[in-house]
């Protein structure tokens, strides 16, 4: 039979390893969101750049210029590659894709630090520590629920734990090593990204 005090570090081992999945998740998002906004970038700088660089030869040289036959030859393709990647974007919703990994990352980040405070100073009887975890819980499976919409793949899931168990410092399960750096190894838990 568990006696309280092993009750107690049991509860405050949960919250750890809530922690751990959580500041995981949010590492994940963060870089989705990071690559979208680098994309969403370069088509705003390209939809830009390109009509402003034929507008300046056109005012500077007028439409007669030799120049803007070449800039015309050379912007041509760059503008039909923009284009496609607009569409491709506004089908593919990469701006709510982008908002959403945003927030859901924040949030992931802030259920890791909650689960880690209750970890760090948990209260000392064990039904308030039950019930804070709860209440926890209960925000990380909403969480859960609205991440489910954009599933992470098992390679991001081992790269998101290598993550999270470098940050905490904490041993992997299936190779036993603390990881020092994001460098892939051939770990099933993680690694292999």
């Amino acid at each position: 039979m568990e006696n309280e005090k092993d009750k107690h570090n049991r509860l405050r081992q949960d919250a750890w390893n809530n922690a751990l999945f959580s500041y995981g998740y949010g590492y994940l998002f963060s870089h989705r969101a990071k690559k979208l906004k680098t994309l969403l970038n370069w088509i705003t700088f390209l939809g830009i750049i390109v009509p402003i660089l034929i507008g300046g030869i056109v005012t500077t040289y007028g439409t007669t210029s030799p120049i803007l036959k070449y800039l015309l030859i050379i912007t041509a393709p760059v503008s039909i590659a923009q284009l496609v990647i607009s569409v491709w974007s506004v089908v593919a919703n990469w701006n709510t894709s982008y908002a959403y990994y945003l927030e859901t990352y924040l949030d992931n980040y802030n259920l890791a630090e909650k689960y880690e405070n209750l970890g760090k100073y948990p209260p000392m009887k064990n039904e308030e520590l039950k019930s804070e975890l709860k209440k926890i819980d209960i925000l990380r499976s909403s969480r859960d629920k609205q991440d489910s919409k954009y599933p992470l793949s098992d390679k991001e899931k081992r790269k998101g734990m290598r993550y999270a168990l470098r940050k905490y410092k904490r041993e992997c399960a299936g190779c036993h090593q603390i990881p020092t750096s994001m460098n892939s190894t051939k770990c099933g838990v993680c690694g292999n990204f």
